[in-house]
């Protein structure tokens, strides 16, 4: 049985899915072929002339970045499934995106910041613990399996951390803010 990793901080529990090799599934997911698409709180309507990335809160260095800077930065390709805390998988997916890790590298993240909050276009919020945030498979995706997002998908950005289930990968993220402490989200 793969290992598990249990973070706490204060009354937090944040259950990883461990670090896992492609084709290797949590307990009881089932193998289906294409996402099943959620909308928490409705699915917000995206202008690119009005979106941006915004980076800031425990950082030397904020951003605000528009899509056309992110596709021109340095990106990673790795292949993974995806996996929901609802009970299904989808298996070997090819992600080519730009590493979170590289985001913090450019905002100068603070040594006091142990959280990342992020915020979403239609008010959904997660947290993350920064190490899994700037961990070397974690990346701020912009297409799937060579192609842009769809809307549903959450264009034109959202986050994949493999060893975490998928809600804690945002749909279209609009701000980063690395934090000292946990906060809430959704």
């Amino acid at each position: 049985m793969p290992e598990t990793k249990i973070m706490r901080e204060e009354k937090v529990k944040i259950r990883l899915i461990s670090r896992r090799k492609v084709g290797k599934f949590p307990k009881s997911q089932k193998v289906i072929p294409n996402f099943i698409i959620y909308r928490v709180l409705g699915q917000p309507e995206v202008s690119l002339k009005k979106w941006s990335l915004r980076v800031n809160g425990l950082v030397d260095n904020v951003l605000e970045l528009t899509y056309s800077q992110l596709l021109a930065m340095p990106m990673k390709k790795i292949i993974r499934d995806f996996h929901c805390v609802t009970g299904w998988s989808v298996k070997n997916l090819s992600w080519k995106e730009v590493p979170l890790k590289y985001l913090a590298s450019k905002a100068k993240v603070l040594p006091d910041a142990k959280w990342v909050y992020v915020h979403v276009l239609d008010g959904y919020s997660t947290i993350i613990p920064l190490e899994d945030f700037i961990g070397e498979d974690s990346l701020l995706v912009l297409k799937i399996d060579g192609k842009p997002l769809t809307l549903e998908q959450g264009f034109p950005a959202r986050i994949f951390i493999p060893h975490l289930y998928g809600w804690k990968g945002a749909k279209w993220v609009s701000t980063i803010i690395f934090k000292e402490h946990y906060v809430d989200g959704y």
